[in-house]
């Protein structure tokens, strides 16, 4: 059976483990304040693409 490739974390732009899920390695290797510099910064490139 074919195996899934890693999923790119959307945070550091790294591969996941293959064994690993995106949740797993988000929890494991990123600050609290950095997932949430990294909510904030794409909801603002959001609501600055909405107001064009």
């Amino acid at each position: 059976m074919a195996r899934k490739p890693p999923v790119e974390c959307p945070v550091c732009r790294e591969p996941t483990d293959a064994d690993e899920q995106l949740e797993d390695h988000l929890l494991a290797n990123h600050t609290k304040r950095k997932l949430a510099m990294f909510i904030v910064a794409e909801a603002a490139l959001l609501i600055d693409d909405d107001a064009k």
